[in-house]
């Protein structure tokens, strides 16, 4: 078997080496480029985003029809105008944004000109364009000129705004001068690297060569003699001029070659370039440039080869572009991009190339046609075959697409699929294809993709489900929901049964998941209920069982998929135990496993499929995402959205390797292709900005602070003596992954860390002094960035606190007792010495019995924690301060489970000591913020301020395993409590008592469901 297995994978070897190009020709036509959209939900001031930019400090800026944006990778903050404030925009219909050679943001509107952002003093300073007086001012076009200013296209010409000027020149068009710009509103404006300007204007393309004041008219090759409105110019490393036009299409002038050509179309997209609207023009990557359209989504085109791409819109689909009328594009510092348009903002990260999607029933005329891929076959010849949740096969060449679709017929039982899940799919040696249904086992012609239904045996209903197949030696192995494993030689006719229910009875369960042949004669069979390995030669059985307590046994019962790696050793996935690897056996001849699980770095511990790539790394489909693992170190990576993992949900077993090595995942929405060469560490290193700053409740610009920075410091007066802070990293590519700190140096020892959703630094009452607030952020894998946010602080004293009024204290109190000590006698000192002995002692008995009182009225005297009425008074403050801070806060109720017997069993005196360690032990596993509470009898309330249902969730589980592992010693006898939690998050607008009436129904729902564990509100998750 070793031998067989050695010589596979040396006449694989040449094919699973695949080049990077070669790799996405072979999907290109199927994968779809993956966007996440932003939309008013987020903040956006209008759904129709038209212009982008970004400044120096990273910021995205985001121009609308009705506002600019500036985004923080977490929310929006919106700008418009007003007329009673002179710093504010002139216009919410932004035309265009430039951010230029210094960082500096450039403003062009529809009707109100052009402005400059000053981040300093977060307000905007108007730029003249002509004359005053002449009325609306349309910007259409900014660029900069490469000495320190502008070119500025409008719908009056062209401006040049010089280096620190405050006021542009106007060029226009003259009728009677050939030399000057072309008629109507400028559009696009491009400087080119020879230093020639090219203008596009409303009818046609201009060229004012270096040295020149004079413009040269360039004419595009079109059949009519009319001017062609040109709307984008774009020059690209290699130095082609790309020419955008209304309603032309896109034209190219090549380095050398002075004629532009026109671009045509070389995908069969149904749609023509020549008609389109171009909008904008970027560089997506060096081998790609997008043309946005406005009404047809985005055309890739490759430079070199002038091969052409669609990019769409497909209402189908979650992750596709937010609408096909585009109007803005941007690569951002990261390398990602993004897109504006009708249906909001669109942004696709970088990097995304080691997992491409293929969605499910799409749009796509030769895509996959089922939404859910169950199983995937990779075939000999190439193609793969993929099996429906929903019924049916489509086979694929990963070049074509789809070539053959096997629809699913239940009025042909016989000779037709039928309409349930298909589970498995193998390939026999002459071709054929064996699909494993729910509903039997049926062999598909190679050629002609006829179907027939198999009869397994006589003894077995054709009928029942087949959950997994394997073909080995020519023996096919067959595994079921009901009966085990069969096993059949398919060469011959009758299909002679080798392994039956017999031999299947070893088995330690019936459903069997996956079936891998290993090294000499094992055969390894994955079950509900552990592992077992076959021994070929004798057909005896080892079964082998979990134990999730012992670290070297199997992990957990459910065996979903097995795999044999380069070393020869077994990997076997798991539900609910991660992954765990065979490296050898103790010395009583049971396996010892390596487990590997979320603590290791896997994104979920159900892992549902395990395969190999053409480099021998092993990737895993879990149910949030992939992970690859390296066999030899066993590091492990996650993979989700931000590195191209758009499914993040497969299936069991539901994956194969294809000839090229590339891991295939079938999942919930379609078909993950895996490329792990080009696969690679997230490197960007995001600028760490201030987005917000708030002195005493009131706002303060913040953007001064960034970059270089200011070093005036914020100063606190003793009215406004409370600081807040917000900052975020500008990794705009999983921003919840960032990681977040800050440290107020000469008042905090350590770095705080807090929580992409809450990255704020606030501080109340500090005393007089100077401080430096240092803010810091990683990108989205966890890597600090190298500079800091450094922001000076100066707290000015009151005046209680001067040193002046402190001297005049002093002074005043050392007169006070030099003239008591004058004026008193012994006698009266005495005096005074023995009644300040009776008040200290009164005093302290009054404020002992006041304590008494205190705790007598707030505090259950069994467990030690609150009583119902305090508990109560105190939440609504707490649920108070959390609104007004927009905190989030939890609340879960804690029952103990059959405590009634207890009582019944060993007495009051027994379930008093219950009590007491319950709540001896809830109290020593809470935070010092948190609010525990006894609400009568066994019940117990627990408040978590400041604490989403994450968290709390977490939380709450820690503290049922807390008591789960405890003990009440009730002379002698030991009892053991367990306790179910119901936890609910507090929503906007709900009173306490409807958080509690919900929180008490998760609890309700926790004891129905069995006790000892933990449900959230379902709202709530």
């Amino acid at each position: 078997m070793l031998i067989r297995w050695c010589a596979a994978l040396v006449v694989l070897c040449p094919l699973l080496w695949t080049s990077q190009a070669g790799a996405a020709e072979r999907w290109s036509g199927l994968v779809e480029t993956i966007f996440q959209n932003y939309g008013r939900e987020q903040g956006m001031p209008h759904p129709v985003p038209v212009a982008l930019a970004q400044d120096g400090d990273g910021f995205l800026w985001v121009g609308t029809q009705g506002g600019l944006a500036r985004w923080d990778g977490y929310r929006f903050r919106s700008y418009q105008p007003d007329p009673k404030d002179p710093g504010s925009l002139p216009d919410s219909y932004i035309q265009t944004l430039h951010a230029d050679p210094k960082g500096r943001l450039w403003v062009g509107t529809s009707a109100g000109g052009l402005v400059r952002y000053d981040r300093d003093r977060d307000r905007f300073i108007p730029v003249a364009l002509g004359e005053p007086g002449e009325g609306r001012t349309h910007v259409g076009a900014i660029v900069d000129d490469g000495s320190g200013g502008l070119w500025v296209g409008t719908d009056d010409g062209l401006g040049h705004l010089p280096a620190d000027a405050t006021a542009a020149t106007m060029l226009r068009y003259d009728e009677g001068d050939p030399g000057s710009l072309p008629e109507g509103p400028v559009q696009a404006v491009l400087p080119d690297h020879e230093g020639r300007l090219w203008v596009g204007a409303q009818k046609g393309l201009a060229r004012r060569d270096a040295g020149t004041d004079r413009f040269v008219p360039v004419r595009l090759p079109i059949s009519s003699d009319s001017q062609i409105g040109v709307t984008a110019l774009f020059e690209d490393a290699e130095g082609r001029i790309w020419i955008g036009t209304n309603r032309h299409g896109v034209y190219v002038i090549e380095p050398g070659i002075a004629e532009p050509q026109a671009l045509v179309e070389t995908e069969a997209s149904g749609l023509d370039i020549r008609s389109d609207w171009v909008s904008a023009i970027a560089a997506a990557s060096p081998e790609e440039i997008w043309f946005a359209t406005r009404a047809n989504g985005i055309l890739a085109v490759n430079p070199g080869t002038k091969s052409t791409r669609r990019i769409r819109h497909d209402r189908t689909l979650p992750g596709s572009l937010a609408h096909d009328d585009v109007w803005a594009l941007l690569r951002d510092s990261a390398g990602s991009m993004w897109a504006g348009g009708t249906g909001g903002l669109s942004y696709h990260g970088n990097g995304l190339g080691a997992v491409s999607t293929i969605f499910g029933a799409s749009d796509r005329a030769n895509g996959v046609t089922g939404a859910d891929v169950y199983s995937v076959l990779a075939a000999r010849d190439g193609r793969v075959w993929l099996g429906f949740i929903s019924g049916g096969v489509d086979v694929i060449d990963p070049t074509a697409g789809r070539i053959a679709q096997l629809r699913p017929d239940s009025a042909r039982p016989e000779t037709a699929l039928p309409k349930d899940i298909v589970m498995a799919l193998a390939e026999a040696d002459n071709g054929d294809v064996l699909v494993g249904t729910f509903h039997g086992l049926y062999r598909i012609d190679g050629k002609t993709h006829e179907a027939s239904l198999m009869r397994v045996s006589p003894g077995r209903d054709p009928r029942e489900p087949v959950t997994t197949l394997l073909i080995d030696d020519g023996i096919l192995w067959v595994g079921g929901v009901k009966d085990g494993l069969w096993g059949l030689k398919l060469a011959d006719k009758d299909h002679p049964v080798v392994f039956g229910p017999a031999d299947a009875a070893q088995l330690n369960d019936k459903k069997i998941d996956s079936i891998t042949r290993g090294l000499g004669q094992d055969l390894w069979v994955g079950s509900r209920n552990g592992l077992n390995r076959l021994d070929l030669a004798t057909h005896t059985m080892e079964r082998i069982l979990a134990d999730p307590a012992d670290p070297m046994a199997l992990p957990a019962r459910f065996v979903s998929s097995t795999l044999l790696d380069r070393q020869g050793r077994l990997w076997v996935s798991t539900f609910g135990g991660g992954v765990a690897v065979m490296i050898g056996r103790r010395p009583d001849g049971r396996p010892m496993f390596h487990r590997l699980g979320t603590l290791d770095g896997l994104p979920h511990i159900n892992i549902d499929k395990l395969l190999l790539d053409g480099r021998g790394q092993v990737w895993a489909g879990t149910d949030d995402g992939l992970a690859v693992i390296d066999p030899t170190s066993f590091a492990v990576r996650a993979l989700r959205h931000a590195e191209g993992s758009a499914l993040l949900d497969y299936f069991t077993g539901s994956g194969a390797t294809d000839l090229a090595g590339e891991p295939l995942f079938g999942a919930k929405g379609g078909l993950s292709v895996v490329r792990g060469d080009l696969l690679s560490d997230w490197t960007f290193r995001p600028p760490v900005v201030v987005s917000d700053i708030r002195l005493g409740g009131n706002p303060v610009a913040p953007t001064r602070f960034n970059g270089a920075g200011s070093r005036e410091p914020l100063v606190l007066t003793p009215d406004t003596n409370s600081l807040a802070v917000e900052f975020s990293a500008l990794d705009f590519s999983a921003p919840e992954r960032n990681l977040y700190a800050y440290r107020l140096d000469g008042f905090d020892r350590d770095w705080i860390p807090t929580e992409a959703s809450r990255r704020l630094a606030a501080y109340t009452n500090l005393p007089p002094g100077s401080y430096t607030l240092r803010l810091r952020g990683s990108n989205r894998d966890g890597v600090w960035t190298e500079r800091d946010v450094d922001i000076p602080i100066r707290v000015l004293p009151a005046w209680y606190q001067t040193v002046w009024f402190i001297i005049a204290a002093v002074l005043a109190a050392l007169a006070l007792v030099a003239a008591v000590v004058r004026s008193r006698t012994a006698y009266l000192r005495a005096r005074q010495a023995e009644l300040e002995r009776q008040i200290v002692e009164r005093t302290a008995d009054l404020s002992a019995a006041n304590e008494r009182l205190f705790e007598l009225a707030t505090i259950d005297p069994l467990t030690g924690c609150a009583n119902r009425r305090h508990f109560v008074e105190r939440a609504n403050d707490l649920i108070a301060l959390s609104r007004r801070l927009e905190a989030p806060i939890c609340l879960a109720i804690m029952d103990l489970d059959e405590f009634k017997q207890v009582n019944d069993s060993y007495g009051h005196p027994a379930g008093d000591e219950v009590l007491r360690m319950i709540g001896r032990t809830s109290r020593e596993h809470i935070r010092a913020t948190d609010l525990l509470g006894r609400i009568g009898g066994e019940e117990f309330a627990l408040l978590m301020p400041n604490t989403d249902v994450e968290g709390a969730h977490h939380f709450a589980e820690r503290l049922r395993d807390a008591i789960g592992a405890e003990v009440a010693d009730v002379e002698g006898t030991i009892l053991r409590i367990t306790v179910s939690l119901g936890l609910a998050e507090m929503r906007r607008g709900e009173s306490f008592e409807q958080l509690y009436a919900r929180a008490d129904a998760a609890l309700y729902a926790a004891k129905e469901a069995g006790r000892d564990r933990v449900v959230v509100d379902a709202a709530a998750e």
